[in-house]
């Protein structure tokens, strides 16, 4: 195993999000937080996040309902390229004046694995040159609606998977 310093933890929101409308995210402030690769084949990652009081509730909803949901992370430095994981709340614990949050994750996709998608899908379009270079950096900046299909359907399929356990 590997132990790495989380440095942001955005929730991607599990809405039906539009053509004309970005995939909605909450960035979760974190005051620590740790991330662990199991090393397993499954693409496993324990993650502990130190989190102010306030947002207690939310993950509390997703460990009652026993529901999955995706994350971005960044390790070691906030300007790292984001991961993307399913995660379950495993356990919500007092600290003196925080919460300590332990997920467990999936990895859905790595930031270069949204890249290579990424780029096919536009020269599939048929972009080319400087229109390929233009739009690849436009609709990555902006999460464009190609980024938000390649992370639902990465997401449906560790959903489904999950089930199937």
């Amino acid at each position: 195993m590997k132990t790495f310093k989380l440095c942001s933890l955005t929730m991607l929101m599990d809405e039906q999000s539009t053509a004309d409308q970005e995939m909605k995210t909450k960035e979760i402030p974190l005051v620590d937080g740790l991330i662990i690769n199991k090393e397993e084949v499954g693409k496993a990652w324990l993650i502990e996040a130190v989190i102010e009081e306030e947002f207690r509730s939310l993950f509390e909803a997703y460990q009652k309902d026993r529901e999955s949901f995706m994350v971005e992370v960044t390790i070691t430095k906030r300007t790292n390229d984001p991961a993307t994981l399913v995660c379950d709340v495993k356990g919500i614990n007092d600290l003196e004046s925080h919460v300590s949050l332990h997920l467990d994750g999936t990895l859905v996709v790595k930031q270069e694995d949204l890249s290579d998608q990424l780029i096919r899908n536009l020269i599939d379009e048929g972009f080319e040159g400087e229109a390929l270079y233009e739009e690849y950096r436009t609709r990555k900046k902006n999460r464009g609606k190609a980024i938000q299909g390649i992370l639902s359907n990465a997401y449906q399929e560790v959903r489904d998977q999950r089930s199937s356990d």
